[in-house]
């Protein structure tokens, strides 16, 4: 970490292949799969320009995920155009039909096309909480803790989130169900 700091690229190609599957992770949860590497490049680069700044070596994971996150909602910001978004447990494969034991592509497909437009019309503040707490699995302060917010604002903006993909999906079922999955989810 010194050598880095000290501006030594062999000691920063150490850190960027230690933390570079948990930052594209990031990435994908946010933009989705197909601007997932620019952005993990836009935060190694970030992170390569400000390390001489960084102060506590050991914050040093927290430090850069909290760039990637950032990093991913600015992409979100700056391009407005049609994202593919989806979970990562959605590339290990199609969805199964437990009843018939056989791989249901038309559930997988239909689910995708009810989600994806919902998704697409959320600010990239709620799909990073969204992102970060369901599809990668933090809890609600680890997420706060990524995006540099409040525990409360992290709630407010997940609660939001799923009111709008809910009254987006299904208008009738949106009214009192976020509530209930915050409290669930605290």
């Amino acid at each position: 970490m010194e050598r880095a700091r000290a501006r030594d690229a062999d000691a920063f190609e150490l850190l960027v292949e230690e933390h570079l599957a948990g930052i594209h992770r990031i990435a994908v949860a946010i933009v989705g799969p197909a601007d997932a590497m620019d952005v993990t490049q836009d935060t190694f680069v970030a992170a390569w320009q400000q390390l001489p700044r960084l102060r506590n070596a050991d914050a040093f994971a927290g430090w850069l995920r909290r760039i990637g996150v950032n990093a991913a909602r600015q992409w979100l910001r700056r391009t407005r155009r049609r994202r593919e978004w989806g979970s990562l447990e959605e590339n290990q494969g199609p969805m199964v039909d437990a009843s018939e034991g056989q791989r249901d592509f038309r559930t997988a497909v239909e689910a995708r096309a009810l989600i994806e437009p919902a998704i697409e019309r959320l600010t990239p503040d709620q799909r990073a909480i969204l992102a970060l707490h369901y599809t990668l699995g933090y809890s609600i302060a680890d997420a706060a803790d990524a995006l540099d917010i409040r525990v409360g604002t992290a709630k407010s903006r997940l609660n939001a989130a799923l009111r709008s993909l809910r009254s987006a999906i299904d208008p009738a079922a949106a009214d009192g169900e976020a509530e209930a999955e915050i409290e669930a989810t605290s």
